[in-house]
């Protein structure tokens, strides 16, 4: 006896929205609101931050991710002053300090928050993480600085710490760049690195990886752990989360964003 497929319908995505503002998929599945995540990438420089955050920011948007990519500093008038004196030399340690803490609440407030209330991904290429580590290597209370700078921050879902040793990050430098700034000088680099190490042994959203990997490596560690943490926590089409793949429709349909990365990341 010939077995008869059965041919499930492919739903879209946001098709209609009820009365008491619910959105339901053309298949009649209710949808998950769209919360906005903020991800941060962290670590010493060379370790690879900037192309793994690009790297991860070309995958979302190949799922449908409306995805902000940022920097700090930014280019704004405070971060403009504080790239400058990576080759002028730095300022005072209280002085670049303030400049950070007012780069970023310009940051937050007209690009970071914005987009996440629209329910947009937000990637960073650092946040406040590298403030406490590069001020905090200075000589500053780290105590005093974490509070200051920590203060009326946006907390991210995510944090990518890509520890790498210095001295493989000092031949990157060499290579990217012929020679390191001011902010790149190998015994600050090594003192950088321990704060890092001691943030991520605290702070829960932090999550370690492996630089020293090859960078396709280290791209699919990063895909694992935001699969698994806030990707799921906020992209599973089912509004009461994913504990019964089997009956889910929305992974039958092909119509969960969560599940769909997922399977990249096995």
């Amino acid at each position: 006896m010939k077995r008869i497929k059965r041919r499930l319908p492919k739903c879209s995505d946001r098709q209609q929205t009820d009365n008491a503002g619910r959105e339901f998929n053309s298949c009649g599945l209710q949808l998950k609101a769209m919360n906005g995540i903020l991800i941060a990438f962290e670590g010493i420089d060379g370790a690879g931050k900037t192309t793994q955050a690009i790297a991860l920011r070309a995958r979302l948007e190949a799922f449908g991710e409306t995805v902000i990519f940022s920097k700090e500093p930014t280019d704004g008038q405070w971060g403009a002053r504080l790239r400058a004196s990576a080759t002028a030399g730095r300022m005072p340690l209280e002085d670049e300090l303030a400049a950070f803490i007012e780069d970023r609440r310009e940051h937050l407030a007209i690009k970071v928050n914005p987009a996440l209330s629209a329910g947009a991904t937000v990637i960073l290429d650092r946040y406040f993480y590298s403030t406490l580590a590069y001020q905090g290597a200075r000589g500053g209370q780290l105590a005093d600085i974490e509070t200051r700078v920590r203060d009326g921050v946006t907390v991210p879902d995510i944090v990518f710490w890509l520890d790498l040793p210095v001295s493989e990050a000092m031949k990157r430098i060499q290579v990217r760049d012929g020679e390191g700034n001011h902010f790149e000088r190998e015994e600050d680099l090594i003192k950088i690195g321990e704060v890092f190490r001691g943030i991520a042994a605290t702070d829960p959203v932090v999550v370690r990886i492996d630089a020293s990997e090859p960078p396709e490596q280290v791209e699919k560690c990063i895909l694992r752990a935001l699969v698994e943490g806030p990707w799921k926590e906020k992209r599973c089409a089912k509004d009461y989360g994913c504990h019964d793949p089997v009956h889910c429709t929305p992974r039958i349909v092909g119509d969960c964003r969560w599940f769909e990365l997922s399977k990249q990341a096995r």
